[in-house]
């Protein structure tokens, strides 16, 4: 095991003796080099082409993999281990916004440098976007929804019918109170807009084969959203709901659990992204009686099971393009999230494709691909070190002890060798040192 070490921080690195994974090439390259100057891509390739400059501070790899940051395109910050959906929205925004600074930092540590948020309590995502970004806090980079929005009885409507919520789910009805919610949320500054459009084996009444939301409201919401540049999200577990956000243009559509063949072809001709969510999935059917899951879910997620993963694989077979979202924070635990691209090896993707999910065709599927997701000249150096090879054993991404560094923007912000500069707990960020490159 390598000691542990607190690596300067240095406006000019070069990454050498590198089993590299790019984020874009079919194979990886062997024995190479990554050249990082001012937190961006400079250059890589072989180690015989590799600059001999005085200046450059040398991190030898030693065969280890390097590879773009992980992305998980599906997350939930807020959640904290509640045992359901109406627990999880509960907690007041105050106790939110701890109990996501404390999931930031674990999803840092696990090697994912950035994340898109999708559903929060209040505007919890953007106010987390914003700390990261202003180096206050230590997180992956965010990509920040507002509070999920659906109509009254879909999944989106857990709490008793005598409570009000003015933090938890959003609850609108027709068209005109779509776009006022959509507008509402732009004002508070989210980056994407995430819509409920059928039902969620967590509510009681609300099964997940329901479509939940009209056509009519579907559409102005995601002709809302894009009208003011941002993009959508839409949970869609039922044909119906999946064949509605293709049909008006959505960005993501979340879960997949019922795809069919024309909703497979609607896909081919879109720009849309498919993110499976397998966590949600498995950790019900093998944790659910354990934590004491309700019937209904559980019995929900046994039929689910086949018609789940038929579609998803049938979704990549027929060349979907497919991003990785793990969907986490209630049974499995922020930090766990490269169970998804466990789980999407185990369904038949092939490893290199699963890696690619998780950056450079995640980072396209949140609309930052010409940021980060992959390592190519001129994108942000958001990468890891890992000590193993992923292609041969995708596990290693949840093995603390092998994620050796996490970088972001050519920084060193995690890591079993990283070691941070204060006694404090590494949650809140040090000023950045004079001259240190800035979000």
């Amino acid at each position: 095991m390598r000691s542990s070490v607190r690596y300067p921080a240095a406006n000019e690195i070069l990454l050498t003796d590198c089993h590299l994974i790019d984020g874009v090439s079919d194979e990886p390259f062997e024995r190479a080099y990554v050249e990082i100057r001012d937190g961006k891509f400079v250059a890589s390739g072989p180690m015989s082409k590799a600059p001999r400059v005085k200046g450059l501070y040398e991190i030898d790899c030693q065969g280890r993999t390097v590879m773009p940051g992980l992305i998980d395109c599906h997350v939930h910050l807020v959640y904290a281990g509640s045992k359901n959906m109406e627990e999880a929205i509960r907690f007041p925004v105050e106790t939110a916004v701890i109990h996501a600074v404390m999931h930031a930092r674990a999803v840092l540590d696990s090697g994912y440098t950035a994340v898109r948020e999708v559903g929060t309590i209040g505007n919890t995502s953007v106010a987390m976007r914003d700390a990261i970004r202003q180096r206050k806090i230590y997180g992956p980079k965010i990509v920040a929804s507002g509070r999920g929005i659906g109509t009254t009885g879909s999944g989106n409507d857990l709490l008793p019918a005598h409570w009000e919520s003015t933090g938890g789910r959003l609850v609108v009805d027709g068209v005109d109170a779509i776009r006022k919610a959509v507008r509402r949320q732009t004002r508070e500054g989210v980056d994407n807009i995430k819509f409920i459009a059928s039902g969620v084996e967590v509510h009681p009444t609300c099964f997940t084969w329901m479509t939940t939301i009209s056509e009519d409201e579907l559409r102005a919401g995601i002709e809302e959203a894009h009208r003011w540049g941002r993009s959508v999200a839409v949970h869609a577990q039922s044909y119906e709901a999946v064949k509605f956000a293709l049909r008006w243009g959505a960005d993501t559509i979340e879960h997949g659990t019922r795809l069919d063949e024309e909703s497979i072809e609607m896909f081919k001709r879109s720009n849309a992204f498919l993110v499976p969510t397998l966590c949600t999935l498995y950790s019900v059917l093998l944790l659910g009686e354990k934590l004491g899951l309700s019937q209904k879910q559980r019995d929900e997620m046994k039929v689910n099971e086949p018609l789940w993963t038929g579609s998803i694989k049938a979704a990549y077979d027929a060349g979907v393009q497919i991003a990785s979202g793990g969907d986490l924070g209630n049974r499995y635990p922020h930090g766990d999230n490269a169970k998804e691209l466990s789980y999407l090896v185990q369904l038949g993707m092939k490893p290199m494709d699963v890696l690619r999910s998780a950056t450079s065709i995640a980072a396209r599927a949140i609309r930052r691909g010409d940021r980060f997701g992959s390592i190519k000249p001129g994108l942000e150096a958001d990468f890891i070190v890992v000590d193993g090879d992923p292609l041969r054993d995708m596990d290693v991404l949840l093995d603390p002890a092998r994620m050796n560094m996490v970088f972001q923007d050519g920084e060193m912000v995690a890591g079993s060798e990283w070691k941070e500069p204060r006694e404090e707990m590494p949650i809140i960020r040090p000023p950045s040192c004079e001259g240190g490159h800035q979000h």
